[in-house]
Formats: C-alpha cells, sequence, structure tokens
C-alpha cells in the first residue's frame, strides 16, 4: 500500500479567528493538512524554511512584515510553493504586484469558496 502525503498548507494571517477558520475550512477539502500557521510575514518566512508547505495561503495587511514583502523573500527560497493571497483589499493593481512578488492568486476573503476552490485545484496537481 503507497503512503500517500497529506497536501501541506502554511496559513499566514494576524487575526487569530481568521486563522482558526481557514484551519477549519482548508482541512475540511480531502488530503489537505494546515502544516502550521504564521502572524506575520517574517515569521511566514521562518515556518516555510522549516515546515517545507505545499502552498502558502498569506494575507496582505500584516505587521512586522506585510504579505507582499513576505511573498518576494518566499518566492526566492521556494519558487516551485505557490503562494495565495486572501485579502480584504482586492484591487487591480494590487493584483499586479501580488503577481510580480510570485503570488499564483489574489481571492478576496468575501469569497472561502473560491478559495476553497484553488486548494483543491492547487492539491490536485500536486499529486498528479
Amino acid at each position: 500500500m503507497a503512503l500517500v502525503m497529506a497536501f501541506r498548507i502554511l496559513i499566514v494571517d494576524d487575526s487569530p479567528p481568521m486563522r482558526n477558520l481557514l484551519r477549519n475550512c482548508l482541512e475540511s477539502v480531502p488530503g489537505c493538512k494546515v502544516c502550521g500557521e504564521a502572524v506575520n510575514g517574517k515569521e511566514a518566512v521562518e515556518k516555510a524554511a522549516e515546515m517545507q508547505p505545499n502552498l502558502i495561503v498569506i494575507d496582505l495587511s500584516m505587521p512586522v512584515m506585510n504579505g507582499l514583502q513576505a511573498a518576494k523573500v518566499l518566492n526566492k527560497l521556494m519558487p516551485a510553493v505557490p503562494m495565495v493571497m486572501y485579502t480584504s483589499f482586492v484591487t487591480q493593481n494590487l493584483e499586479q504586484e501580488a503577481l510580480a512578488a510570485g503570488v499564483c492568486q489574489v481571492i478576496a476573503k468575501e469569497s472561502m469558496a473560491t478559495l476553497i476552490g484553488a486548494v483543491r485545484s492547487f492539491a490536485a496537481k500536486n499529486a498528479a
């Protein structure tokens, strides 16, 4: 019997209730496991290096280091790991900046279904 590895997700958000909501929703996706959480971009870089996630879900507005700054560092450290920016502040300008920083997709926080669909898609590509 082959051992199936869980699709590992790192959640980066400064809001404990949002991290909890994301953990509950993302772990409801078959095969997905939240491997860690970070409260700012600096901690995200440290945790990503330590935990080697398959996907990073990152907020934009956080203390210490914001999501765009962290995405640039994370993209250099682990360019093969996709990042999804999950934020309340979606604008065309932000989407362009996020894509330039290495983010694959920007999703509005009002749209949990879109986020779960994106996670399912990344997990399916990872399993293939």
